[in-house]
């Protein structure tokens, strides 16, 4: 064999190209699985008849699944009504964000209006309102939803003005130059530029909206799994609440999870590293 052929493949084989190959998808699916399995083994070992923790303090997970059978009625209802005030919230407070955020990244009157009020504002934790929500709305699904949207609303409007501002001014002078209005310019550059980042800001919102709302519950509420866990945290009733975490973590993997799958769809265009 020639030099030159050894010093190819050589090349070839230390090419960026061919040690940056990624994994199949199925053994990243594999690994998760294995985590999970791993979790709850050590769940069960630790804490079925071991004496290592006791049931008062983490229950096990044959508790949890006999505390499942007897509420499910209930826990199904409670866990329908959380995931709605989610969803809606998150719905409502992304769109407003995302519309309030463009307007801001467009208008410099709008900017300088506006700004002052969400910075002081922001900081604030939504939950701190819920006082003020149950005097003005009461303990049914509208304050609960406005508490929820007003986080998603914070997180959404400052992401997508640092996006926008990100984007570079080269694109935008290069659809004027070709006759695009603002209106065309914003809706075929702006849009398609900051979607990437505005995904995680939805990631984002969408989990600050489950803990917004989930303590929203626990403090005044007629269902819901917050109001679930109180009522089980006064008894001690540990497998209820252990219950009631779980749901909620479940619920937000499958938000988080939709949010996902609709993202990879609307951006397939978009460069991915992994």
């Amino acid at each position: 064999m020639s030099r030159s052929a050894t010093d190819k493949r050589a090349a070839v084989a230390a090419s960026p190209a061919s040690s940056s190959r990624k994994p199949p998808a199925r053994s990243g699916e594999l690994l998760s699985v294995a985590s999970m399995a791993m979790c709850i083994a050590l769940w069960w070992m630790l804490t079925s008849g071991t004496g290592i923790v006791s049931s008062l303090y983490f229950p096990s997970p044959f508790q949890v699944l006999e505390r499942l059978g007897n509420l499910w009625p209930t826990l199904a209802l409670d866990s329908a009504a959380t995931f709605v005030r989610v969803v809606v919230s998150w719905l409502i407070g992304s769109f407003l964000g995302i519309a309030a955020g463009l307007l801001m990244a467009r208008s410099y009157v709008a900017r300088h209006l506006m700004q002052p009020i969400i910075e002081a504002l922001r900081p604030v934790p939504p939950v701190a309102l819920v006082p003020f929500v149950i005097l003005w709305f009461g303990i049914g699904d509208l304050g609960k939803i406005v508490l929820g949207a007003l986080s998603c609303f914070m997180v959404m409007v400052v992401n997508t003005v640092v996006s926008s501002n990100n984007v570079r001014p080269v694109f935008l002078r290069a659809a004027r130059s070709l006759g695009a209005s603002e209106n065309v310019a914003y809706r075929t550059v702006i849009l398609p530029a900051i979607l990437p980042e505005l995904v995680s800001g939805l990631r984002i919102g969408a989990a600050l909206a489950f803990a917004v709302i989930v303590a929203a519950e626990m403090i005044g509420a007629e269902a819901g799994l917050g109001r679930l866990i109180m009522l089980a945290s006064r008894t001690l009733d540990t497998p209820v609440i252990l219950l009631g975490t779980v749901v909620i973590g479940i619920e937000a993997y499958v938000l988080d999870r939709i949010v996902r799958l609709v993202s990879l769809r609307s951006t397939r265009w978009a460069d991915r590293d992994g």
